[in-house]
């Protein structure tokens, strides 16, 4: 699974000089936790000065105690609160920047020579270009060329962490984007895979029991967050090979990025999301987020969903290892997340395929680190399991999916970033835990997909996920509504008498990878699976 990177335009020498001397006037104030993550890396030298460079300021939340407030009755079904979701002008109103705040980072950036400077609809993230010399005198950093000594991947990155004059620090939580060093991945193995018995729309359908529901996902909208692009011919044809009747596929670009005319490595990904969702709920209506794969790029597209609020469930395929990702990086990320929470948004993101040692893909580090956003609380974490269906394609069971070094192992762990919500209190005291559940993600009953013209089988917690939306997504037609965070839900449930109504618990298996040892499945809450994958018509009718 996945993060992203970018440019800028130089301007005179002189105004430069000029301009520095009007917004440095104020006393500076040192964004804390904005330095890069620079872990086993070797400065090699100073990035080139004129390298164009996209980066984002993510500016204050107002009230952001009475949000947290918020975002918990909007969970309780013993508040009046309850499902009492906001429009995206009520969160503004209420939470957001202010329109002054804005204008105020955006003088800012113009007077130190930014260009392409774009405000989000909920005024949360202004993003923009400068050339590393300009980002360097707006942000008092030098900006470096690195080495990562483990992986052998050359990054940019600020050497410190940026300074503002103390006026702007007052609306600017951080700046994100003045590296390049953990880019967002995804999870969509596609090699041949070994003997399988590959899932399909009718075989999902039956074995996690959504054939019951008598819904098709007509009248929901579902969103998903890509870095790349797709050709509707595919998705076209997975639904005549499986007589799907299909909404609408939209395609949302983000700050102008265009990945559909000429879709990269990444194009599978997209491909394995939207059909995954058309298996379960082929009648929603998609639309697909695509933005530029860098910090800034990640950051817009997250606030644009919510500042849109097209849709009411999110499948999330890319994240990148907390450490590689970075607390500010993700501090901004969660606060676009809890606006869409408090609108009503269910997001539903990949816990990862490398066990409990996430960072191994980005740095070859084989510490135990969990995946971002999965991480998120207000994002439920999909772990993987492996799924056995009878010869009726009947729910047979599951067990933990690990496939070892050749296919990957399902993510799970403990947040080194966000401490542990008050619903997980009975499973950590301290940082929160992942995944929250888990689906079908093995080599061994792989997804099959149409992707580049080519029917094959894919596999990964990049599939889980989606499944996990697309579920939602029918909860929101059977119950006639957005249903927001689920966590909450799904926690009360795994720890109360109706568990086994609900969730097909996964006992068997662990994450044990790269070596390391990781966590085993057991009775209830596991860090390998969660409380383990829905019983479609069970579940639906505990949520409501």
């Amino acid at each position: 699974m996945r993060k992203l990177v970018a440019a800028a335009v130089p301007l005179p020498a002189l105004l430069c000089l000029s301009l520095t001397g009007v917004a440095h006037a104020d006393p500076l104030v040192t964004l804390s936790g904005n330095a890069a993550p620079l872990a086993a890396s070797a400065r090699t030298g100073d990035t080139d000065a004129g390298q164009r460079i996209t980066a984002a300021l993510s500016l204050k939340l107002h009230n952001q105690q009475a949000l947290q407030q918020f975002l918990a009755d909007v969970q309780n079904p013993a508040s009046p609160k309850y499902h009492h979701f906001l429009t995206p002008q009520q969160f503004n109103a209420a939470f957001g920047p202010t329109q002054a705040e804005a204008d105020q980072a955006v003088k800012f950036l113009e007077q130190n020579g930014a260009t392409g400077i774009k405000v989000s609809g909920n005024r949360q993230a202004v993003t923009f270009s400068g050339t590393a010399a300009q980002l360097e005198s707006t942000f008092h950093t030098g900006i470096g060329n690195y080495l990562d000594s483990v992986t052998g991947r050359k990054f940019f990155a600020n050497d410190a962490a940026p300074a503002l004059p103390k006026a702007v620090s007052s609306v600017v939580d951080s700046v994100v984007g003045l590296d390049n060093h953990g880019v967002k991945q995804h999870s969509a193995a596609t090699k041949a895979p070994r003997e399988v018995k590959a899932v399909t729309p009718p075989i999902l359908q039956s074995a996690y029991g959504t054939g019951d529901l008598s819904a098709t996902g007509a009248g929901v909208n579902v969103g998903f967050v890509e870095f790349d692009g797709y050709d509707k011919a595919d998705i076209a044809a997975y639904d005549s090979k499986y007589n799907l009747k299909a909404g609408s596929v939209n395609t949302v670009s983000v700050n102008g990025a265009d990945y559909d005319s000429n879709p990269g490595e990444g194009e599978t990904e997209v491909d394995l999301d939207l059909e995954v969702v058309h298996a379960l709920a082929a009648e929603a209506d998609s639309y697909v987020y695509e933005a530029e794969n860098s910090s800034a790029g990640e950051l817009a597209m997250y606030q644009q969903i919510a500042s849109d609020k097209k849709v009411s469930v999110v499948s999330i395929s890319w994240g990148a290892c907390e450490a590689a990702e970075g607390a500010s990086a993700a501090n901004s990320v969660d606060k676009a997340i809890s606006t869409g929470a408090a609108e009503g948004i269910s997001y539903f993101a990949a816990a990862g395929d490398d066990g409990t040692t996430d960072c191994a893909r980005q740095s070859g580090s084989k510490d135990k680190a969990v995946d971002f956003p999965a991480s998120d609380p207000n994002i439920s974490g999909v772990g993987g399991t492996e799924l056995s269906v009878d010869s009726s394609n009947g729910y047979s069971g599951e067990v933990a999916w690990n496939d070892g070094a050749s296919g990957g192992a399902g993510g799970g762990g403990i947040s080194t970033i966000f401490d542990a919500p008050s619903w997980q209190s009975k499973q950590s005291t301290t940082k929160r835990k992942v995944p929250d559940v888990s689906a079908d993600a093995a080599q061994g009953s792989a997804y099959t997909v149409v992707s580049g013209g080519q029917t094959g089988n894919v596999w990964g917690t990049s599939g889980a996920a989606p499944l996990w939306a697309a579920f939602t997504v029918l909860q929101n037609q059977v119950h006639g509504g957005s249903l927001g965070n689920l966590n909450e839900k799904f926690y009360s449930i795994g720890n109360g008498s109706d568990y086994g109504t609900g969730f097909n618990d996964v006992t068997k298996g662990n994450n044990d990878f790269n070596g390391t040892t990781g966590f085993s499945a057991g009775t209830g809450y596991d860090q390998v699976t969660g409380w383990g994958s829905f019983k479609g018509s069970g579940l639906s009718g505990l949520i409501g």
